[in-house]
């Protein structure tokens, strides 16, 4: 949801407000001027005290002393209900407010990063990993890296990948190298070993290995496998640049592995510069709250494909 949804919502809830303003004006009308007020009260009470006095011409005093007080408690009742609707007008404005701008906040928040599908496949919005007993599978190609290289990323890669476990709840576990094919139509990795039901394909390509990757493009991902009907990711690719993993520091390579893992796992772009998942990655390697719940609202419960 971008800023605007936030706006709109509060309007809403300003309109809802005056709304409840002029019901209780339609429903409660005020007394318009203090002198009438008074002056009515006064009759009022004179009309009680005649009828008291023409109904029991023989009425003794202590009748008419047990007449007053319910002719006070009358005028008091009365003037409380004077005194208590701007009150509840105002009660009424405020709590509608409060309310639903903190509603357009909480919705604002948690959908800073929304699902990568969105936009280009609606039937397949909000698709996420399951949160089974069982890991999900991870591998590498690390066939066009050296063996000092590769031994770098799988470190980084567990770290970054622990990073969304602890968040998200997933189980990951690495299965060793897989030599994987890349499509340069498609920009996804596959491969003839399918080391489990749901798995995740890691691959390192050289910069004209793919016409995506240079200079500004260092690397990307998606999932490659969703079952409609429970809107479950069961396999997903990622592909890095040689070029780009030797030239970076510890921390850019961080960030951009968590970036690519994120749409790996079925996120989009995110909204704002703190998110790891926004689409300029700069080095940031922290998950923001925006990526926690992101993430948390794409995790399925463990459903078996039938």
């Amino acid at each position: 949801m971008s800023w605007y949804w936030w706006v709109l919502i509060t309007v809403v809830a300003f309109g809802l407000g005056m709304v409840s303003v002029l019901y209780f004006q339609r429903t409660h009308p005020p007394d318009r001027r203090h002198g009438d007020r008074r002056e009515g009260d006064r009759r009022e009470g004179d009309r009680r005290e005649g009828h008291l006095r023409e109904g029991s011409s023989g009425a003794t005093m202590p009748e008419r002393r047990a007449a007053a007080p319910e002719r006070r408690r009358t005028d008091r009742r009365s003037r409380d209900r004077r005194r208590g609707k701007p009150a509840w007008q105002l009660a009424t404005v405020v709590v509608s407010a409060v309310f639903l701008s903190i509603i357009g906040v909480v919705a604002y928040a948690e959908s800073q990063v929304a699902s990568i599908f969105a936009g280009s496949a609606p039937d397949l919005i909000d698709s996420g990993w399951a949160d089974c007993d069982t890991p999900i599978t991870w591998s590498m190609d690390a066939s066009r890296i050296t063996a000092a290289d590769a031994r770098t990323a799988r470190a980084q890669l567990t770290k970054d990948l622990s990073k969304w476990a602890e968040v998200s709840g997933l189980d990951f576990q690495f299965v060793g190298e897989v030599p994987v094919i890349y499509n340069d139509t498609t920009y996804v990795v596959t491969s003839e070993v399918h080391p489990s039901p749901r798995h995740i394909y890691i691959a390192f390509l050289r910069d004209q290995d793919s016409s995506l990757l240079d200079q500004r493009t260092v690397g990307f991902a998606s999932p490659t496998r969703v079952w409609k009907d429970s809107k479950q990711i069961v396999e997903g690719s990622m592909v890095l640049g040689i070029e780009y993993v030797k030239r970076a520091s510890a921390q850019q390579r961080s960030a951009v592995y968590l970036h690519e893992l994120g749409h790996v796992l079925g996120l989009g772009h995110g909204t704002e510069p703190e998110n790891v998942m926004y689409y300029l990655v700069d080095g940031n390697n922290t998950l923001s709250p925006g990526d926690v719940e992101g993430i948390r609202n794409l995790i399925k419960a463990c459903k078996e494909q039938g």
